[in-house]
């Protein structure tokens, strides 16, 4: 065996990565051009297993054909020269989970715009047919918001639906939540335990203040009375009112 066949195979650059929506806009239009799966893999930088496992998302259930990569690609190429406006994204969505859906690129300018503007959620959704979970969770994704509650805070949601019910329920658990605010000075922590944010930084900044010097390595740490994480850590600041 050469030294050559010794060396693992070399992975494209991309492989491994999620399918943005311009690989799966590039996919079909390189199936009507008549390219090979493996010309495919190479304009993308996918592997031809990565191809042809896309493929089968692009065609409907109930197409009547065989499952193979090539009968995918044929019947895919024919799809297309009669309907130019074949709606794959639908197509791959369908075959999608509820929450992790193909985002369009006008998709996300509507939902940024959305939560820039304050629309309600229930608008968003009358105007790109996409529920509220999955909105929800895309704008999280986004980092548009921190959670679920924010957005309902700042868009609404429907009335007893899924979103609205897990944001009352992100309250609740908030409001049992106690803040523990730890500062290590000279090596040993000072602790204290506090009912808001507000409470922690005024009692940090009182221990900074009283010790007449700035070293400290402080943090705050939000949690439930159970002990359970209730979600967020930050670093106080002593110069905040």
């Amino acid at each position: 065996m050469s030294e050559m066949d010794r060396n693992p195979p070399v992975r494209p650059l991309r492989h491994g990565e999620v399918w943005t929506w311009t690989d799966c806009e590039q996919l079909p239009q390189a199936v009507f051009d008549g390219l090979s799966v493996q010309q495919i893999a190479a304009e993308l930088m996918r592997t031809p297993g990565a191809v042809g496992a896309q493929l089968p998302r692009l065609v409907p259930d109930d197409a009547k054909i065989q499952r193979t990569t090539q009968a995918l690609m044929d019947w895919l190429r024919r799809r297309l020269t009669e309907n130019p406006e074949y709606d794959w994204q639908a197509i791959l969505n369908s075959h999608s989970d509820g929450l992790y859906r193909l985002w369009s690129g006008t998709e996300n300018d509507i939902l940024s715009d959305g939560w820039d503007h304050r629309t309600a959620l229930p608008e968003i959704v009358a105007k790109i047919q996409i529920s509220e979970p999955a909105i929800a969770h895309h704008l999280i994704g986004l980092g548009l918001a921190a959670d679920i509650g924010e957005i309902v805070d700042r868009l609404g949601a429907t009335s007893g639906g899924s979103v609205d019910a897990r944001a009352r329920q992100l309250r609740a658990e908030l409001a049992e939540a106690i803040y523990v605010l730890v500062v290590v000075r000279a090596g040993r922590p000072i602790t204290s335990l506090h009912h808001s944010h507000e409470e922690a930084e005024r009692a940090f900044r009182q221990i900074v203040e009283g010790a007449g010097t700035t070293e400290s390595r402080p943090w705050v740490l939000r949690r439930k009375l159970d002990g359970r994480d209730a979600g967020q850590s930050w670093t106080p600041s002593a110069s905040e009112d």
